[in-house]
């Protein structure tokens, strides 16, 4: 289940609202979705192309340690207009998070890690505090 579909999920069941935005490079538009709501979560990747996928001039696996989709800006875009902003990443291995971490409106990051078939089942888990993932990564992040 995409985690979108198992937050809308979850927030029927609390009777709650959910909603969602995809374009990554609309930062007005995120911000006008993040903007007077409780909380705003915004998904970072950085993937690795295995040989076959070119995204932001990496051809194959990773040229950098940066957010793919101009991740770094929608989170400052997002943290701008709500002060309880959540990044969750999906990523290969390490990422540079110097651009957005130290915002006081950031509240929480969760390295997911590589997306799987229960990624958001798990993602919502975590975020509701049905589990704690006890803060362990296979890397360091300095």
């Amino acid at each position: 289940m995409q985690p979108y579909e198992a937050l809308q999920a979850r927030a029927r069941k609390d009777r709650t609202s959910f909603f969602w935005f995809f374009d990554d490079f609309n930062h007005l538009g995120a911000q006008v979705v993040a903007n007077k709501k409780d909380a705003a979560i915004v998904f970072l990747q950085s993937d690795s192309g295995e040989g076959y996928i070119t995204v932001d001039g990496n051809a194959g696996d990773r040229k950098n340690l940066t957010a793919w989709h101009d991740g770094d800006a929608l989170v400052k875009a997002v943290a701008a207009t709500n002060n309880n902003t959540i990044v969750v990443v999906h990523s290969v291995g390490p990422l540079i998070v110097e651009p957005w971490i130290e915002n006081p409106n950031v509240t929480a990051v969760l390295w997911a890690g590589l997306s799987g078939p229960e990624t958001g089942n798990a993602i919502t888990d975590v975020l509701y505090g049905a589990y704690n993932p006890s803060a362990r990564l296979p890397y360091t992040i300095a």
